[in-house]
């Protein structure tokens, strides 16, 4: 039962990918809801249970493609937490924070019994899995900024574990911040990558803080992740992710802004968009408003999860 089940949530995981490529390949021109994953991370992740995860996808009438979560390294792989979480064919992308573990002590091997016990872990559940390590590495607020150098030899130390172990199932998500913070030549995302043969998925983190913040604007979400996007695509043909995303209600329509994420054709590369659920520096959820949840209502319903 266990492995017919793996099975068949592994079909449908690559279907609906290959229904993604297809779809992007064949016309760029698609408003980015009718040809892109689309996905969530709920307040709790899945640590609290699921609950608020399926009662985002009935608010916005739409079964997520992936769930996305947070994890430290004082945690294991939990393989019955994935498998609750993406029973119904979702895509787990697991954020893998190692707050507490500096990358030199990475590097030396101090961290190998653990990382290995990951990667076992991840190749015993068989299914794909989307770890996104060191997530916002250029952005002040990690403990992982600022040290480029170090963190490529991380990132590849890690992988190299991962591989030895037969964890192929496992699809490495590289995801800087969508600015470069502080904006210095030495703390580019570029210097941060780890080459095109360690990284699977291309991904940014971006939001709209509109007025929220005395320096910050509000941007459209073509005009928050157009340079971005150029950048990163510039780096390896692997697809595009925006692994964390979401607006703000101050300073601008939200409701408005939701249409025009969905609306946008800008970004032909593109392949999933992940939304960031939760009401934390402000409420950046679907359903801040009345108008915001039925402009996800609305774009959503012409989505690939609904022909």
């Amino acid at each position: 039962m266990y492995h017919f089940f793996n099975a068949s949530k592994l079909f449908l995981s690559f279907f609906i990918a290959s229904f993604v490529f297809v779809a992007a390949q064949g016309s760029s021109t698609l408003p980015l809801a009718s040809r892109v994953l689309i996905g969530a991370y709920t307040h709790g992740g899945v640590w609290n249970g699921m609950e608020s995860f399926h009662q985002l996808e009935a608010a916005v009438g739409r079964k997520m493609d992936i769930v996305h979560w947070y994890s430290n390294w004082n945690n294991e792989f939990e393989v019955k937490l994935v498998i609750a979480a993406t029973h119904a064919g979702q895509l787990p992308m697991i954020s893998w924070q190692s707050n507490q573990q500096p990358l030199e002590n990475i590097i030396a091997g101090h961290y190998d019994d653990y990382i290995r016990r990951w990667a076992i872990a991840t190749k015993d559940y068989g299914n794909p899995v989307y770890l996104r390590p060191f997530p916002e590495m250029n952005g002040y607020w990690t403990s992982w900024y600022g040290q480029p150098d170090k963190l490529v030899l991380a990132w590849k130390h890690i992988v190299d574990i991962f591989r030895a172990e037969g964890a192929h199932n496992v699809k490495w998500v590289w995801s800087p911040n969508v600015t470069d913070d502080p904006t210095t030549l030495a703390n580019r995302m570029e210097l941060y990558y780890p080459g095109t043969e360690y990284v699977d998925v291309l991904a940014l983190d971006g939001y709209n803080w509109g007025n929220l913040r005395s320096y910050t604007a509000w941007e459209s979400f073509e005009s928050l992740f157009a340079e971005a996007i150029t950048r990163l695509e510039a780096l390896g043909p692997q697809p595009v992710w925006v692994a964390e995303v979401a607006s703000t209600e101050h300073g601008g329509d939200k409701a408005a802004w939701v249409r025009e994420m969905f609306a946008s054709t800008a970004f032909p590369r593109l392949e999933a968009v992940v939304w960031f659920n939760e009401n934390k520096e402000t409420d950046w959820r679907v359903n801040s408003s009345d108008a915001v949840l039925q402009a996800f209502r609305d774009s959503l319903s012409t989505s690939i999860a609904n022909r």
